[in-house]
This record gives C-alpha cells, sequence and structure tokens, in this order.
C-alpha cells in the first residue's frame, strides 16, 4: 500500500477519504496515495473522527492520543497527523491490506 505520507510539526501527516455508516469499520484500500476507510458511525458530532481515530489506531498499532484529525472534521476527505516520523509510519501503512474488521 502506497500512501502519501509527509513530515509534519514533528510528526507525519497523510490524506484519508472516509465512508462513514459503513456495515464494518476497517481499511478499504489506497487510492492515488489516498488511504480509504470505511466506519461504522454516523457523521455526527464527531463520532465519525472518533472511529477514524480508533481504526487507524488498531491498524498502525498506535495509541488513539497519538493521532489526530487535523483538517477536514466535516468532510469524508481528512487529513490526519500521527506522531511518528515519516521513517516509522511508512513501513507500518506498507503492511495494513484490505477490511480489518
Amino acid at each position: 500500500m502506497t500512501v502519501t505520507v509527509a513530515a509534519r510539526d514533528g510528526g507525519s501527516s497523510f490524506v484519508v477519504r472516509v465512508q462513514p455508516g459503513a456495515s464494518r469499520s476497517g481499511v478499504v484500500g489506497e487510492q492515488a496515495g489516498v488511504l480509504r476507510l470505511r466506519v461504522c458511525s454516523p457523521p455526527v458530532d464527531g463520532r465519525a473522527n472518533a472511529e477514524v481515530v480508533a481504526v487507524l489506531a488498531e491498524v498502525l498499532g498506535l495509541r488513539p492520543r497519538q493521532i489526530e484529525v487535523v483538517s477536514g472534521q466535516t468532510s469524508r476527505t481528512k487529513t490526519v497527523w500521527i506522531d511518528l516520523p515519516p521513517v516509522e509510519l511508512e513501513p507500518r501503512l506498507a503492511e495494513v491490506d484490505g477490511v480489518t474488521g
């Protein structure tokens, strides 16, 4: 999986495209450098954003506090910040494959 990762504020950032209200949460795949996710939560009161953080934490082996949605809070396309440098994050993203749960 080749997600475009950029160094940002002592960590890394990348773009995710989210499908809220799905039957299962997890990683769908990658398209044009963007990580595609499905989340069960509806896009109401930040619940989908919280689930995006939870799904990413699970698949990347991180704590939720190490992940933040930094832009696109009300959009399906979001930028997330991860408290890891790109050199450590990219191998973890490369291992992510398919729907996780």
